[in-house]
């Protein structure tokens, strides 16, 4: 059974400690899933008498990739941009593709949660900071203005954790633009390899706040309290070591090194093509 994904990541390059030293708690209030470490209403949380029991986990792992790959079609279509239309060749392989890893490994990992009733957000919103910033003109004259509560967190100690990034672009075959009136022929012949690596690891024994939950809060005629998992990485739970791979079409035409900018009328701007060049 599949579970959508509703923890956000922390950032781990300024590592947030938990409650009460750090920023964050529960029934923090958020701008952004984007920096938790700046909670509107630091100096006046509403304290949360009914939070659910600790949920204590231990020898917790999780790897989480992502791949992107760059199909033929969307490859060809960029080198006809750059041949005015001829017509291509048939031989040809290219294969492009970014992959991101993500491993955790921690010796324990505790879960705190609760469930904001609207009596619990109606007085949260009172904070001195959180009605400044409904009163910025930007708030004030919206329709709908958002902000978000933290539900739940996750706090783990004796963590490791290890980002890798690789990039490969492979060319092979003949790429051939066949100009029968003129009798010639012009393309790339051959095979063509490149890639990129990179690794860190870091470690660290005392106790940070690694993930946490929200709901949305609408500010329209009036306040709403919706789910809210845009951006989401983790389950609920997920405690076995598994691997989440996603595939898809795209391509980042820049990371190409023969690539070249051109305009595109069906983009509305430019998109990056490989110039052809004269077959000796």
């Amino acid at each position: 059974m599949s579970f959508p994904k509703t923890y956000f990541l922390c950032p781990t390059s300024d590592f947030i400690y938990p409650p009460p030293t750090g920023p964050l708690c529960l029934g923090s209030i958020l701008r952004s899933t984007s920096t938790p470490q700046y909670p509107l209403n630091r100096a006046s949380v509403v304290a949360v008498a009914d939070a659910f029991p600790p949920v204590v986990e231990t020898d917790w792992k999780k790897t989480f990739s992502t791949e992107t790959g760059l199909g033929l079609g969307v490859y060809a279509q960029f080198l006809q941009l750059a041949t005015g239309g001829l017509p291509l060749g048939p031989e040809l392989n290219v294969e492009h593709s970014n992959r991101t890893a993500n491993a955790f490994a921690f010796d324990t990992l505790t879960t705190l949660a609760f469930e904001p009733t609207q009596e619990y957000v109606e007085q949260a919103v009172k904070a001195p900071a959180v009605q400044a910033w409904l009163r910025e003109p930007r708030q004030k004259f919206a329709l709908v203005s958002e902000l978000f509560v933290v539900t739940g967190m996750k706090l783990v100690k004796g963590a490791k954790i290890k980002y890798s990034t690789s990039q490969s672009t492979t060319v092979k075959g003949n790429l051939g633009i066949d100009v029968t009136a003129l009798g010639t022929a012009f393309g790339p012949k051959g095979h063509w390899t490149r890639t990129n690596d990179d690794a860190t690891e870091t470690n660290r024994e005392s106790e940070f706040v690694f993930a946490f939950r929200v709901k949305r809060l609408k500010f329209g005629r009036r306040l709403k309290l919706e789910e809210y998992n845009k951006g989401a990485f983790l389950t609920v739970g997920g405690k076995k070591d598994d691997d989440e791979c996603v595939l898809m079409e795209d391509v980042d035409g820049a990371a190409i090194a023969t690539a070249e900018p051109v305009p595109d009328v069906t983009e509305n701007g430019k998109v990056y093509c490989v110039p052809a060049y004269h077959a000796k």
